[in-house]
C-alpha cells in the first residue's frame, strides 16, 4: 500500500509538472506575450520594448522557462495585471467559494442520484424504471447554462423567491447548486441503476432474502455496498466535471470563485492570474483522483493495489 501510494504520489507530480511545461508553453505560442498586456493601436514600439525588457520577454525561452517553473513549484506566478497583486493570492483566495459550490453539488447529486438508482433497480422493467431512466437520460442531456437561465427566471424573476447573484447565505447557493448539477445527477444515476439491477439478480441476493432479511436490508447493506466501487468512480469524475464546469455557472450567478476570476482573466487579458488558475485546478484534479484510488481498498477488499 505504501509503494502504490509512492507510485501514484509521483505520477501526480509527473502530470503537474507536465501541467507547468504546457501552460508556460501554451500561454507563449499562442501569441506575442506583450501583446496581452498592451493595446498594440496605443502602444509605442518603445512601451513595448520597455515591456520586453521588464517582464524578461527578450530573453531565451530556456531561461524563461526555468524562472516560470520554479516560481510555479512555489506558488509563484508573478503579480496580477488587473488587480496589481500576488496571482496566487488572487486565486486561493477563490478557492473556498469553488469549493463550497463543488462540495454542496457533489452532495445534492448522492442525495438524489443514489434513492433514484435503488428505487429504478428495485422496481426493474416495472413503470418505476423507466420512469427514472427517462428523467435521467433528460436530465444527462441538458446544460448547465441552460437550466440556470431557466432557474433565474423562474425562481428569481418571477416568482422572486431566491436572490439571482451573490455569496455568503445558503439562500445563495440554492440555483447555482441546482443548476450545476443535473447532468452528473442524470449520469450518475443511469450507471448506478444497471449496476444495481445487475447486482439484484446475483445469487447472494436470494440468499440473504432467504434467511429472512428484509429488502431494504439488502438492498443498502449488500447491493448497494457491492455497487459502491463503480459508484466511487463515477461520483469522483462527476466532482472532477463540476469543478471544470464551474466556469459558466459562476459567471452567470456571479459566485466568487475560481471559474469566474479565470474568465475576468481572460477578459483582463491577465496572464499571470490565468496560469495559476489552470495550476491549482490541475494540483485539485490530480489529489482528487488519488483520492478516489485509494478508497478503492476501503469500499472493496478484494481490490488489491499493486
Amino acid at each position: 500500500m505504501t509503494a502504490y501510494l509512492l507510485r501514484r504520489l509521483a505520477s501526480g507530480a509527473g502530470v503537474i509538472v507536465g501541467l507547468i511545461i504546457f501552460a508556460f508553453f501554451a500561454s507563449h505560442y499562442i501569441g506575442d506575450p506583450v501583446n496581452l498586456l498592451v493595446d498594440r493601436e496605443f502602444s509605442t514600439d518603445e512601451d513595448r520594448a520597455r515591456l520586453m525588457e521588464a517582464g524578461g520577454f527578450n530573453r531565451p525561452v530556456q531561461e524563461q522557462f526555468m524562472d516560470f517553473a520554479g516560481g510555479a513549484i512555489r506558488g509563484d506566478f508573478g503579480n496580477s495585471i488587473w488587480q496589481n497583486r500576488p496571482a496566487s493570492r488572487v486565486v486561493i483566495e477563490r478557492l473556498p467559494a469553488t469549493a463550497l459550490l463543488a462540495a454542496a453539488g457533489l452532495a445534492f447529486t448522492a442525495l438524489l442520484a443514489v434513492p433514484a438508482a435503488l428505487i429504478a433497480g428495485k422496481y426493474a422493467g416495472r413503470w418505476p424504471d423507466s420512469l427514472i431512466s427517462g428523467l435521467a437520460t433528460a436530465s444527462a442531456s441538458t446544460a448547465s447554462f441552460w437550466w440556470a437561465l431557466v432557474l433565474i427566471m423562474i425562481f428569481a424573476v418571477r416568482l422572486g423567491v431566491l436572490p439571482t447573484s451573490g455569496y455568503g447565505s445558503w439562500r445563495n447557493l440554492i440555483l447555482p447548486v441546482v443548476a450545476l448539477t443535473p447532468g452528473a445527477i442524470g449520469r450518475i444515476t443511469q450507471v448506478l441503476q444497471t449496476s444495481i439491477r445487475t447486482e439484484m439478480r446475483r445469487a447472494y441476493v436470494s440468499t440473504a432474502r432467504a434467511k429472512g432479511l428484509a429488502e431494504r436490508t439488502v438492498l443498502l447493506r449488500h447491493v448497494l455496498r457491492n455497487s459502491a466501487l463503480i459508484g466511487v468512480t463515477l461520483f469522483g469524475a462527476e466532482l472532477i466535471g463540476l469543478l471544470n464546469g464551474v466556469v459558466l455557472v459562476e459567471s452567470i450567478f456571479a459566485w466568487p470563485g475560481i471559474g469566474q476570476v479565470a474568465l475576468q482573466a481572460v477578459q483582463k487579458r491577465d496572464l499571470p492570474v490565468l496560469l495559476a488558475s489552470v495550476f491549482y485546478v490541475g494540483v485539485v484534479v490530480t489529489l482528487l483522483n488519488l483520492l478516489v484510488d485509494l478508497a478503492y481498498v476501503t469500499l472493496d477488499p478484494r481490490v488489491r493495489l499493486k
